[in-house]
């Protein structure tokens, strides 16, 4: 299971007349960075619900807005007479509008349409919890659907950066054994006298050079090791897929300077692409 930090859900409820409508919108980001917008009235509810979103959530840049409206049929919005003064005072300071022709544009401005008692009962914020949580939810079912072809992505790139290790792999002792003959070849076209012993002592100084089959096998391993991962039941795995990818990165790279072959750097040049595109889908993965 692997879940997308890319996500959006949102929630409705009804309270007091009023229509809240609530949606989450996340991207990814290597923390949990949430911006709340929120009508003044359920500020206060401000840190429950980041607790609430960070235990659902975990990590990514998400932003939360809560739109409210009147519900048709329900007794009328009631104005809150203080704020209308106070808007009215301020732009009559910087205007020469009278009040009738400075009223249309303060009635659109913020707060005007909430009580003076603008407090909230116990029953109405468990209502706004649960609608939250409602919405955080359905984000979460959005993630895990982009999480599925995302995993999949993965999956297809680790397959062809295995299907080039074992084709490496098939080729690197027969390479090695190639590469010595050659050396024993020139050396008697020379027609020089040279020491047999010293001979194999420089053989084996290139065998360990060019021998990267303690490469391929810990490269093998990182792969089993990040399609283990793939599919643990974790809600979050990104960080720890990251580091896999850097461990992998590491073995390709000395596979590539070990190499000194146009055919094994072929394959090399393949898995690196591959591993690029893992570490850019691992970006947003939770």
């Amino acid at each position: 299971m692997i879940l997308s930090m890319t996500g959006y859900g949102q929630a409705e409820f009804n309270a007091k007349g009023r229509k809240l409508r609530i949606e989450i919108k996340s991207l990814n980001s290597k923390s949990f960075d949430l911006n709340f917008r929120t009508p003044a009235r359920y500020r206060g509810l401000d840190l429950p619900a980041r607790k609430q979103l960070t235990a659902l959530l975990h990590r990514g840049k998400c932003e939360v807005n809560v739109f409210e409206e009147w519900v048709a049929g329900q007794d009328a919005a009631p104005i809150n007479k203080a704020v209308v003064a106070h808007y009215i005072q301020e732009l009559k300071a910087i205007s020469r509008l009278s009040d009738d022709a400075l009223l249309p544009t303060v009635m659109r401005m913020p707060n005007v349409f909430t009580s003076e008692d603008e407090s909230i009962s116990d029953e109405e914020q468990e209502v706004f919890l649960s609608t939250l949580k409602n919405a955080a939810e359905a984000l979460v079912t959005y993630r895990l659907q982009e999480g599925i072809s995302l995993g999949q992505d993965l999956t297809n790139q680790l397959a062809q950066i295995e299907a080039q290790l074992k084709s490496i792999a098939a080729q690197a002792d027969e390479r090695i054994a190639t590469r010595k003959q050659k050396l024993r070849e020139q050396l008697r076209q020379l027609t020089l006298d040279y020491d047999q012993e010293r001979l194999e002592q420089e053989l084996v100084y290139y065998h360990d050079k060019w021998d990267i089959n303690e490469e391929l096998v810990r490269l093998q391993h990182h792969l089993d090791y990040f399609q283990t991962s793939l599919d643990e039941n974790t809600p979050t795995k990104g960080k720890k897929l990251g580091f896999i990818a850097q461990e992998m990165g590491r073995e390709i790279n000395t596979i590539g300077s070990k190499a000194n072959d146009a055919d094994l750097q072929k394959s090399v040049v393949s898995m690196k692409d591959a591993l690029e595109r893992i570490k850019e889908q691992i970006l947003n993965t939770l």
